[in-house]
């Protein structure tokens, strides 16, 4: 019986895949919808973030918010005077999709040998969810185009993109003070709602 050769080893190993594939190897797009929720639910910082689905490449939306105090001292029956009247903020925002991928190979037979049975399948997507949640927190904190990794020069992460009300602790350690600094170099529209505030650490 002939040895084979590496072209044909590859050949096989590519029908395996083409065979799992065609069986249901690839996400669907409900299947990715939950696995995309799945990923979100796995990620601390995601669960923070509003993730919109997008249709397009591109994409815009309509952004509107109250930034500054409403309210006015009143007066019985007299309507607040026109230089008063507040009306909201309009803008835009525009999201450009960024295109990542990420392959595990499987073949029928490790399915079908592996002490997990039928439930492999689930734990390595579950796995993945785990995986993948990692990679896009790193890239959405540490992400700079300007970076010598392939991954994280993608794009620009909050780190790179935030250029105003930053606050440079020069080393010192977490503490009551550092985290009172951040809080005062904020905004005042954005400390008006501190209970929907909080602090991102490093495990």
């Amino acid at each position: 019986m002939s040895r084979l050769d590496n072209s044909t080893l590859l050949a096989k190993a590519d029908l395996a895949l083409a065979d799992l594939t065609a069986g249901g190897g690839i996400l669907q797009p409900v299947q990715a919808q939950k696995f995309m929720r799945l990923l979100i639910k796995q990620s601390v910082l995601l669960q923070q973030c509003t993730v919109v689905p997008m249709a397009a490449p591109k994409q815009q939306f309509s952004k509107l918010k109250f930034g500054s105090r409403i309210l006015r001292p009143g007066q019985e029956a007299t309507a607040v005077p026109a230089a008063q009247r507040v009306k909201p903020d309009l803008s835009q925002v525009e999201l450009d999709a960024k295109l990542f991928k990420g392959e595990v190979r499987l073949s029928d037979e490790v399915l079908e040998d592996s002490i997990e049975r039928g439930e492999l399948r689930q734990t390595l997507m579950e796995m993945m969810a785990d995986a993948i949640s990692r990679d896009m927190e790193e890239i959405l904190v540490n992400g700079d185009t300007a970076s010598a990794d392939p991954f994280l020069a993608t794009l620009d992460g909050v780190l790179k993109q935030a250029t105003s009300n930053v606050v440079d602790a020069a080393g010192a350690p977490i503490s009551k003070d550092v985290l009172g600094d951040l809080l005062k170099s904020l905004p005042s529209e954005h400390l008006r709602d501190k209970s929907s505030m909080g602090f991102l650490l490093p495990a």
